[in-house]
Order: structure tokens, then sequence, then C-alpha cells
């Protein structure tokens, strides 16, 4: 086999494609193959796989319940992206992991096709985590406790109930979302994707926009506050 040529450049764009044209096999494999509550587990797991594989190793991403000192506990989150480094994994309902509140930057609802319905839920789930109180603590490095940063939410789907592109029908239902319901960035990989209620890719940009966006918006948010682990025994 002769060897690639050296041609000392790489095109990042089609790395990407292929990388979304895998995904996009993947689920559509689960969708054929899967009983669906099967295929629902099959489909969060390949988003999840997606994010651990190329998120920077200070993030992790599982299905979680999020929680917080007061024993609140928000719905059942899709995919959480939580700090790697310093939240502890309570597994305290079945193997279910319970992820405290603190340590979540990001909050995604998965979905095989997207609907309007789906849009409004993943809003409620994104605010029955945003409602929970969030600790932050002194440590030796910070001089004063660190203001948890707003979480981000957003849905992610193989398909929509759309046909053709779908920006027209997906912007008005964000912008009719409350404040603590938000909706920052959401990627439907045969339609595009999109941040806030103004920026939308083109279809076959999909996955390399949301991505690209992710992961310049998890930084901006800093590292996660430090825990006060003092009130969670209460």
């Amino acid at each position: 086999m002769p060897k690639p040529k050296d041609s000392g450049h790489i095109d990042l764009s089609q790395l990407f494609l292929r990388v979304q044209d895998q995904m996009l096999a993947n689920l559509a494999v689960s969708t054929v193959l899967e009983h669906p509550t099967a295929c629902g587990a099959a489909t969060e797991q390949h988003w999840i796989d997606l994010f651990n594989r190329y998120l920077p190793q200070r993030y992790r991403a599982t299905s979680a319940f999020i929680i917080d000192a007061d024993g609140q506990r928000s719905r059942q989150i899709d995919i959480a992206i939580y700090d790697r480094f310093y939240s502890p994994l309570f597994f305290l309902d079945a193997g279910q992991s319970h992820i405290p509140a603190e340590s979540v930057y990001a909050v995604f609802e998965v979905k095989q096709t997207l609907t309007s319905k789906w849009i409004i839920d993943a809003g409620r789930k994104a605010a029955s985590v945003r409602r929970l109180r969030r600790t932050s603590a002194l440590a030796p490095s910070i001089e004063f406790p660190k203001p948890p940063p707003p979480i981000l939410a957003g849905v992610l789907s193989l398909d929509s109930i759309w046909a053709g592109p779908c920006v027209s029908r997906i912007a008005p239902l964000l912008r009719r979302l409350p404040p603590d319901q938000r909706l920052d960035l959401g990627c439907v990989l045969r339609h595009g994707a999109f941040e806030g209620t103004e920026n939308f890719s083109d279809p076959h940009d999909a996955l390399i926009y949301f991505m690209l966006r992710l992961v310049h918006r998890l930084p901006q948010m800093g590292a996660a506050p430090a825990i006060d682990f003092s009130e969670y025994p209460r």
C-alpha cells in the first residue's frame, strides 16, 4: 500500500465530515435494529462516546441525575457534561450517576427525531437543573468563593419532524422558552446545528459547527467552583 503523501497540510473539515458520517451511520443503525427503549439508550451512548472522545480531558459526559446540597434532584438528564477532575460521582439509585450541581457545565436532551414537544421538554429538563442551589467554597488557590457560571443546555438528534431545512421552525420555538428553560446549543445531524436563536449552520456542517461552538463556550465558563462539601451532609 503506498504511503500517504506528506504534504504538510490537513483538511480539518474533512476529518469532521468523516466523524459526522460515522455518527449518522451509527444512529441510523440504532433506529433500524434496536427496540425503541434500547434505541434511545444506544443513541445517548453514541453522543456520550463522541463527547468523551473529542472534548478536552477536563470534561466528562454521562447520563445522570443532578443533585444539590439541599437534597433536591433534577429530572433524569440524558447527557450531563461535568468537571472530570474535582467532581465526585454518587451512585445512589440502581447504578445511576448522581452529580453535584456545582460540577455541571452543560446538559443535553437526546432524541432520534426532534419535534416541538421535545424542544419544550428539553427546556424543562434544563430548568430542573438550573433551579438547583450550587455552593462555592474557599480553596487554597481561591481568595473568594467563585459564583457558579450559567449552565448551558441543548438538544441533540439525528433528524427532525420537519421536512427540509428546519431552522425556520426551531428559532421561534427557542425564542418562546422562558429564561430558565433557555436552550443554548443544538445539533440535528441531518439538518444543521444552532447556537442561540440567530446562528445556524448548513446541514453538511452540523457536527463540526456544534462541536466547535461547544468547545468554544466551555472554557469561557472557567473551572467549576470548589464544592462546599460541609453543606452536603445536611
